[in-house]
């Protein structure tokens, strides 16, 4: 029986396919190369008098930096944060004094989006992120509290930024608002074939009987295969039929 053909971007899809859809379906565009997976900035606002007076009315306010007397601008949320054990919060930003002139601190700050994949939640999470131009906090809580204030306090921003800074924290592009719903892993849709038998699991982590192969070596985890649902029963099927064959060759 022959193999399956599947066709990258159609029937597979690997999880840069999905952030991509994802990105362009809220009219961003996905930041090619990174190692975390974020959009192009949306808006870069430079903090004046006003915008600082803004941030301060939301609690996110200057702090002076004994250590860098007149060398670091220093921000912080004195919001209450998210306890983590073992760790202190993330939740300021530091600015430098921009060298060989005048002008001050480079007080500018970039909103983007963090994209996600959330199995539970049937979707591409995006979530609010606020990058400023030297340290930048990375606890989820004081980015969407920048976010948040900058975007409230313009009238000129794009609709995703306006929906993000009314969300708790995350917005989801669910897969069938992409036009993809139903789609799963290659490898969970192989756990289901392999209805537990640890036997043919092993077979399938072995990567010498099954194609597609559900767990191919040297996959690195940008690379695995989401296949839509009309494609799935198919590849099961076909697995079916690898395995008989399989069986057939150990008969004595």
């Amino acid at each position: 029986m022959k193999a399956i053909v599947l066709t990258m971007g159609k029937n597979a899809l690997t999880l840069l396919d999905l952030l991509r859809k994802a990105a362009a379906y809220k009219g961003l565009q996905l930041h090619e190369g990174a190692s975390k997976a974020y959009s192009e900035p949306i808006k870069e606002y430079v903090l004046d008098e006003r915008l600082l007076a803004t941030l301060a009315e939301c609690n996110i306010k200057r702090q002076d930096r004994p250590d860098c007397r007149n060398k670091i601008f220093t921000l912080v949320d004195e919001n209450p944060q998210e306890k983590v054990p073992g760790w202190s919060p993330s939740n300021y930003w530091n600015f430098k004094l921009v060298d060989g002139d005048k002008r001050g601190f480079d007080l500018r700050v970039t909103l983007s989006v963090s994209f996600g994949i959330n199995f539970e939640k049937r979707g591409v999470v995006l979530v609010p992120q606020a990058h400023g131009s030297y340290v930048s906090a990375t606890d989820q809580l004081p980015n969407l509290r920048m976010f948040k204030a900058l975007v409230e306090s313009d009238s000129d921003v794009p609709a995703v930024a306006k929906e993000l800074a009314a969300s708790d924290g995350t917005v989801v592009v669910i897969w069938t608002e992409l036009s993809l719903g139903g789609i799963r892993r290659l490898a969970d849709l192989f756990t289901e074939f392999a209805a537990r038998n640890e036997t043919v699991a092993r077979l399938g982590r072995n990567g010498d009987i099954f194609d597609p192969a559900p767990n191919p070596r040297y996959q690195q985890p940008g690379d695995e295969l989401f296949i839509t649902e009309p494609a799935q029963p198919k590849i099961i099927e076909m697995w079916r039929t690898q395995l008989n064959e399989y069986r057939s060759h150990l008969v004595a």
